[in-house]
């Protein structure tokens, strides 16, 4: 009785969803039917294409592997890029909310910002919205307060600008929330990313070498200038927070990862300095609750593994080469064991087990039918 329940149960989903379809074009039902009993969750990547930006679906199974379930329209254009790797030049153009029930994706070509109710087995195009400035390279949510990164002068200046998400995903511009960044000739920033608490934001600065921390009222606005410190390293790209709020930041050109505290006046006191990890072009960065954090490398096509001391911030270098790929970018973590890249020289996603000890077991690449402009990857 209790699978034919469940049967049942996929079928009535199974019948909203096509009936979804129906009603709003901007509903994609990625397979045939519901996930089964053994999909635990997917990927998404971005295409970035100027003709019309998309985001990827891939079904992630237990076991981590993926199994591409098709795409959907962000109703916004990408980048392009004419065969450029990495032509946002930018750590997290793709988020999903801490309780995976949005997914958010930059359009740097429109300039604006899409948002995505996640479904069960597809995702839904709820809102779009203009970003506040120009080029919307990076994006970050806490609860529901949205800040988007715009990195490039023209009619308003580099910028981060606020908004508030809806119960039904509605963003909605914060009244004065724009900051504009201002950066010394070479100023070219990267990343925008909230704390674990959502009381700060910051921004990395890869061509001063700088990371400019803002504290965030309970308005949801950032104070009028931010506090500016010098990176430990050059280039300082992708960043991330662990769980306590320590600052991790992986610099392009040490190839290194240094790790900060954010003090009571928003400097920052350097915790371990430019840990190197002996590749090249080390941009991108993520961790797990297990204290397991690594780096992208695609000048060489490597994945780094580190490891973080638990509730110091202090970082050690577990292996330089802990993963291969063919051009391994942005990545992601699903389930606190299985760790993504996108991977556009391969056209998909790079698939990795976490081990134990941190090391990486490769799951293979899955086939995306991305273009060597795409960029971004969120898991679940």
């Amino acid at each position: 009785m209790r699978h034919k329940g469940e049967q049942m149960r996929r079928n009535m989903l199974v019948a909203v969803l096509t009936a979804a379809v129906l009603m709003f074009p901007s509903v994609a039902v990625f397979a045939e039917g519901t996930q089964d009993e053994e999909t635990s969750g997917a990927v998404y990547a971005a295409t970035n294409d100027n003709t019309g930006n998309q985001v990827v679906m891939f079904n992630r199974d237990e076991d981590g592997t993926l199994t591409r379930a098709g795409s959907i329209s962000t109703g916004g254009l990408g980048s392009g890029g004419a065969g450029v790797l990495d032509p946002l030049g930018s750590q997290g153009s793709i988020v999903l909310s801490s309780d995976a029930r949005w997914l958010l994706a930059v359009n740097a070509g429109s300039n604006d910002i899409s948002v995505f109710r996640v479904l069960p087995n597809g995702l839904l195009l709820v809102d779009k919205a203009g970003s506040g400035g120009v080029f919307p390279v990076s994006v970050t949510v806490s609860h529901d307060r949205v800040y988007v990164l715009n990195a490039r002068e023209g009619t308003h200046s580099p910028n981060i600008t606020g908004f508030t998400l809806s119960r039904s995903g509605e963003l909605t511009p914060l009244a004065n929330s724009t900051r504009p960044l201002v950066g010394g000739p070479l100023a070219a920033f990267a990343q925008v990313r909230f704390d674990p608490e959502g009381e700060t934001l910051v921004v990395t600065d890869k061509g001063d070498n700088a990371l400019l921390v803002y504290a965030v009222g309970d308005d949801g606005l950032p104070v009028a200038s931010p506090a500016v410190s010098a990176s430990n390293g050059f280039t300082p790209f992708g960043l991330m927070f662990d769980e306590r709020g320590h600052l991790l930041v992986v610099e392009a050109g040490t190839n290194a990862v240094s790790s900060y505290d954010i003090l009571r006046d928003d400097t920052l006191q350097v915790i371990s300095p430019s840990v190197a990890n002996g590749q090249k072009a080390a941009c991108w960065i993520t961790g797990n609750e297990r204290w397991n954090v690594f780096t992208a490398n695609p000048g060489n096509s490597t994945i780094s593994a580190y490891k973080e001391e638990a509730g110091d911030g202090t970082v050690t270098l577990v292996a330089g080469v802990a993963g291969q790929g063919h051009s391994p970018l942005d990545l992601a973590i699903a389930g606190g064991r299985f760790l993504y890249a996108v991977d556009p020289n391969a056209g998909g996603v790079d698939a990795f087990r976490i081990e134990e000890d941190g090391s990486l077991t490769s799951l293979g690449t899955v086939a995306g039918g991305l273009s060597v402009f795409s960029q971004g990857i969120a898991a679940r």
